[in-house]
């Protein structure tokens, strides 16, 4: 439970920096998709970036949990590193897609997507 509270948490954080940090980041299409829901209407922005990194964090861990039983056969050819980067890499490029976020910064996505993986990697050799 630690465990999976940590890696989100994490998660979050990271993808918080991400979507604060990148200057030219466009989320208007989102703001007007919410726009429809009446008790949506006056999102805050920063609510908004809460809740794509909560989504992108809560999309990662259900595929490692759906993949769990398939890391096992992926890991006799490949290292359990590109895992972690698959899963991470899938889902945020997932969710910015649904939610048509552009002007992002590739660079830090490209941070975001090694350290993720590289707590995914780490937290997974820790017991809880």
């Amino acid at each position: 439970m630690v465990k999976s509270i940590s890696r989100y948490l994490t998660l979050v954080l990271l993808n918080m920096f991400v979507i604060i940090y990148s200057t030219d980041i466009d989320v208007d299409q989102l703001i007007n998709d919410f726009s429809r829901i009446t008790w949506l209407k006056e999102i805050q922005l920063q609510s908004l970036y809460l809740i794509i990194s909560t989504c992108v964090s809560l999309l990662s861990i259900l595929l490692l949990v759906f993949f769990k039983p398939f890391i096992e056969i992926y890991l006799i050819y490949y290292f359990k590193f590109s895992f972690y980067f698959m899963i991470n890499l899938l889902s945020l490029s997932s969710v910015y897609i649904v939610f048509r976020i552009y002007g992002y910064s590739r660079l830090y996505l490209l941070v975001y997507l090694v350290i993720s993986s590289l707590i995914l990697y780490l937290t997974d050799k820790i017991e809880y």
